[in-house]
């Protein structure tokens, strides 16, 4: 997403972008948004880590007239310009629908979430358990990796030692049913379990080659959309 924004914004020739990263912490997120507040930019651009920790400094930026564009991830309430992001319910409902192609009434799922507070494990969460009423299949255990790899490796290898009759994994994001899959495979569990996650990103490591390797079962395509923010962002600034 990040480079699909730099390039659109070299494209246009009519603005400068300045991407600042958390690393998944509300605090730096906040002061981030603080700092762009003290610039006096334009318009701001934000995917918020956990919708509300990152609502204050969001309305701050809003109400000190500066356009926010929220991404991706919602915030609370309604002090922003426009917001852009893919239908996260339908991305976990479309998950269900595989686990019901692909598993008997009675097999079992281990679902692997996101960070909790943030609006897309949310959403895909609530697509996936709307998807599956009436189907039978059993879901063991329903854990928050926070989207990351490492932490859904350990999870999971906590998990298959209590659970290991489970049928498939479902991670919200292709990184962590890879996460997944390392710890089923350090069990030589991995041939018994199949591995669904989210994103389906081209490039090396990433969801589109772990599905070619073997090491993924599906995952759900979701677009990234950067180019359409800063073409979102152009408009606003013209007051189209």
């Amino acid at each position: 997403m990040n480079k699909e924004m730099y390039r659109e914004a070299m494209l246009s020739h009519e603005v400068s972008l300045e991407i600042r990263s958390a690393g998944d912490d509300n605090q730096i997120q906040c002061d981030d948004i603080r700092y762009f507040i003290g610039q006096e930019v334009d318009l701001l651009i934000v995917s918020p880590n956990e919708a509300g920790a990152v609502t204050p400094a969001v309305e701050e930026a809003f109400d000190a007239g500066i356009p926010v564009i929220v991404v991706d991830r919602n915030v609370l309430g309604e002090k922003y310009t426009a917001f852009i992001g893919a239908d996260n319910e339908q991305v976990g409902y479309l998950q269900s629908q595989y686990v019901r192609s692909n598993l008997k009434p009675g097999q079992k799922i281990i679902e692997i979430k996101g960070l909790t507070g943030s609006t897309p494990s949310i959403e895909r969460h609530l697509g996936f358990i709307r998807g599956l009423e009436g189907s039978d299949i059993e879901i063991l255990a329903s854990v928050d990796a926070q989207w990351r790899s490492d932490v859904a490796e350990e999870l999971t290898d906590s998990l298959l030692r209590i659970y290991p009759d489970v049928n498939m994994i479902v991670a919200q994001n292709d990184p962590m049913a890879r996460g997944a899959y390392q710890a089923a495979s350090k069990l030589n569990l991995n041939d018994k379990i199949k591995f669904v996650g989210v994103d389906a990103l081209p490039g090396k490591g990433l969801g589109v080659e772990a599905i070619i390797n073997g090491d993924l079962d599906a995952s759900v395509l979701y677009p990234t959309g950067g180019d359409i923010v800063i073409q979102t962002a152009l408009k606003v600034l013209k007051h189209k």
